[in-house]
């Protein structure tokens, strides 16, 4: 999470209201849906990343709100057309919209989501058109991320991982610092410096310390059912396992078939390898260089940067855990 100092809790209940009275222009029954998906919000990561860029660089309160809330609501969107792509049930501690609302509410809800972050987007005066075409080029490249993710047939390598994280979940983390900067006024100096270049380095390496993290946790402790290996879905452990794991011929023998009875020995099996070592020492390599990317940007830029990196680091250490055959 981003300090006080920069995200108000004041800001962030600015953009719940905001959500509830955009949600009154619309459908009653898309409006129920949409109520039950933001009962739990999860942690707004990229409203945090828009709001704290913003007011860093001095844009107004309106504006940064609705480029905040047109990130927030792009990012939900993918989450639920994700979760229809993966036939995944439940999403932040419920069921998922298609399973709590069917596959049809599902589609609509989510393109209603998409729609409203291109409108909110559009409301800039100045950079309305700008803005909604970072928000094209962003789904775009979503997109494309998404479609080699689902087409993996076998466990990903990890260059291939590496692909498709910075393919699903990168883009969507340098699209609110890059859209507060548009809007701010400041992207043909920047530009022109070659410093989004530096951000865009600076946010994949965030990203994928960030994706690590979830990965790790989904894995341990392995008390909980791993959803990654129960819908054969890349994660950065699995693949670590997978190539250089104690067992790994028998791994990847089972991993290829449509077998989950044996999900549990596995998930136990690299919860106490040495996989999960390396995974958290890859993770703190990719911090670590992140973090040495802050002083290449613009003085204003440094703190949103510099808290980005703090809010990937694993806020607890990992150990490994006993196992038995």
């Amino acid at each position: 999470m981003f300090p006080a100092a920069l995200i108000q809790s004041k800001t962030l209940r600015s953009l719940n209201v905001l959500f509830q009275h955009e949600m009154r222009h619309t459908d009653p029954i898309l409006a129920q849906a949409a109520s039950y998906h933001f009962n739990n919000p999860g942690k707004s990561f990229r409203a945090h990343l828009a709001l704290s860029s913003g007011a860093a660089l001095g844009l107004n309160g309106t504006d940064n709100l609705h480029w905040a809330a047109a990130c927030e609501l792009l990012h939900n969107a993918s989450l639920i057309h994700d979760d229809i792509s993966d036939a995944s049930t439940h999403r932040r501690g419920q069921e998922s919209i298609h399973e709590h609302f069917g596959s049809d509410m599902a589609l609509c809800l989510g393109d209603w989501m998409v729609a409203k972050a291109f409108e909110l987007a559009a409301r800039n005066n100045q950079y309305g058109g700008a803005l909604a075409g970072l928000l094209s080029q962003t789904m775009q490249d979503t997109c494309s991320g998404q479609i080699f993710d689902i087409s993996q047939r076998q466990c990903a390598k990890l260059n291939e991982w590496e692909r498709i994280v910075k393919g699903k979940t990168v883009p969507l983390l340098v699209a609110p610092i890059k859209g507060a900067v548009l809007a701010a006024g400041f992207s043909d100096h920047l530009d022109g410096l070659g410093i989004f270049g530096g951000l865009e380095t600076l946010v994949s390496l965030c990203g994928l310390a960030y994706q690590g993290c979830n990965d790790i946790d989904d894995i341990i402790p392995s008390s909980h059912r791993s959803c990654d290996m129960e819908g054969r879905k890349p994660n950065l452990v699995i693949s670590l396992f997978a190539k250089q794991g104690v067992g790994r011929v028998e791994f990847n023998s089972w991993y290829q078939s449509d077998d989950n009875s044996h999900l549990f020995h596995w998930q136990r099996r690299i919860a106490c390898s040495d996989v999960i070592l390396k995974a958290n020492q890859i993770v703190d390599h990719w911090i670590v260089q992140a973090a040495e990317q802050v002083n290449e940007l613009p003085a204003k830029l440094q703190p949103v940067a510099y808290s980005l990196v703090e809010s990937v680091k694993p806020k607890k250490t990992i150990n490994l855990e006993g196992w038995s055959a």
